[in-house]
């Protein structure tokens, strides 16, 4: 049985995921933006030595803020991010926590830099890395089983802001179609707010043909 748990976290009320697979005795987070005790909890309950993975979509602040932190406490999990995000940890311009007077952030350098196309081993399973820059140059979305984790590519209705350094209207627009394109009807993970489904984004969204677009993240 997979179980997935959702930890809005820090001042952008970003989603922190905790993916548990009971038959496999593993999970991964998605997220660690922000400290969680509620999140730490339910590792801790699960065991946190089963952590496999700390995986992040893209290299901002609200979403890897609290990477270093969790990678402290659960020292077998992996920090995953694209190799064209790996230095956002390191860079407080383009992490954007600069930006944001009341926010610093620990630098960290991940342990796992991935590509699109590149499959991570979660057991006997495995985990897609979907390469979606847009929003930043690196981001990515994290396919596991019916699952897309999307960060701030798609979410309910719109897509994160293009307007950020190494954001690309050109290629957001170009990830969006290459999500559109996948197979089935996902269950759509968003960065921020509430789940959703592709057959819905893909009738509603505006980057994939509809409605308008919402620049708050």
């Amino acid at each position: 049985m997979i179980k997935v748990e959702c930890y809005p976290v820090g001042e952008l009320q970003a989603n922190c995921y905790i993916v548990f697979d009971d038959i496999q005795n593993l999970c991964f987070a998605v997220d660690t933006g922000a400290p969680s005790p509620q999140a730490e909890e339910s590792i801790d309950r699960f065991g946190g030595n089963k952590l496999r993975y700390i995986l992040l979509t893209h290299g901002h602040f609200d979403h890897i803020g609290n990477a270093a932190a969790m990678k402290r406490k659960y020292p077998t999990a992996e920090i995953v991010i694209s190799e064209d995000d790996s230095s956002f940890t390191e860079n407080d311009a383009l992490n954007l926590s600069s930006h944001f007077c009341d926010v610093q952030i620990e630098h960290f350098s991940a342990d796992i830099t991935v590509n699109d196309g590149m499959e991570l081993p979660f057991g006997e399973k495995t985990i897609k890395i979907i390469g979606t820059p847009g929003h930043t140059r690196g981001g990515v979305c994290y396919l596991f089983e019916d699952m897309l984790f999307t960060g701030d590519t798609i979410m309910s209705r719109t897509t994160g802001r293009m307007d950020f350094p190494t954001g690309s209207s050109r290629d957001m627009f170009e990830s969006a179609a290459k999500i559109a394109a996948l197979d089935g009807n996902l269950k759509l993970y968003c960065g921020h707010g509430n789940a959703t489904t592709l057959d819905f984004e893909r009738k509603h969204n505006f980057a994939m043909g509809n409605i308008t677009y919402d620049d708050l993240y």
